[in-house]
């Protein structure tokens, strides 16, 4: 297969993704289900299973080749960096939203719908991993040289339809996501290792996101 008509392939992926994840959030709006989270977490990996689907069938490439492969076949450097600074992450976010887990500590009640709330918020992470890096980011890279083509796809993922409710209000929000989507395309290209950023992601969406729906719920309640 040549390099264009695999371009190509990934590229199709990545808008069809996008509109069928459109597709889903429209869905969601008009039949009221924003706050049933069991809804929210099938959904989410509906998109993961799809976005698989996608790569081995339309792009005629296996899930090994953009960064996603068993454990046994990491290379030492990739797993002590895992090991290393998956706690650092875990401590930082502990520490940053310590005063948000204090107040969820102190309603049990919410554990069954907080596990609920926050594994889709880690899958989603993940999925936008896998969607922005390991499949726009691959693309543009192979397209347009490492430089142009991590730039882009970061700038997609910063100000595409994943930000789109910071567009009114948090400017300062979307720096940030720069800087940290930066820094994830930099680490993808360097260690071709999806997991372990989608894992990160993952991380970073439970303590942002997902704490602050655990929080609003017990407003409401």
């Amino acid at each position: 297969m040549t390099m264009t008509k695999q371009t190509n392939r990934f590229l199709l992926i990545f808008a069809l993704m996008i509109i069928i994840q459109s597709i889903f959030s429209f869905l969601v709006d008009q039949l009221n289900f924003k706050s049933n989270y069991y809804i929210l977490l099938i959904q989410q990996i509906i998109l993961l299973f799809l976005i698989s689907v996608f790569v081995i069938r339309i792009g005629k490439t296996k899930l090994s080749q953009i960064g996603i492969y068993s454990w046994q076949n990491w290379n030492k450097k990739n797993k002590w960096i895992f090991f290393i600074v998956t706690p650092i992450v875990l401590m930082i976010f502990s520490f940053t939203f310590f005063s948000k887990i204090e107040v969820l500590i102190n309603h049990s009640e919410l554990f069954k719908i907080g596990c609920i709330v926050l594994l889709r918020e880690f899958f989603y992470g993940f999925y936008q991993e896998f969607l922005y890096r390991g499949i726009l980011q691959t693309e543009l890279v192979k397209r347009w040289g490492v430089w142009i083509g991590i730039t882009t796809s970061n700038l997609v993922f910063t100000f595409g339809p994943e930000h789109f409710h910071f567009y009114k209000s948090n400017l300062v929000g979307f720096v940030f996501i720069f800087c940290l989507g930066l820094l994830f395309s930099f680490l993808f290209h360097r260690f071709k290792n999806l997991i372990t950023i989608g894992i990160w992601h993952g991380i970073g969406n439970i303590f942002i996101d997902g704490s602050a729906i655990l929080i609003s719920i017990t407003i409401a309640n």
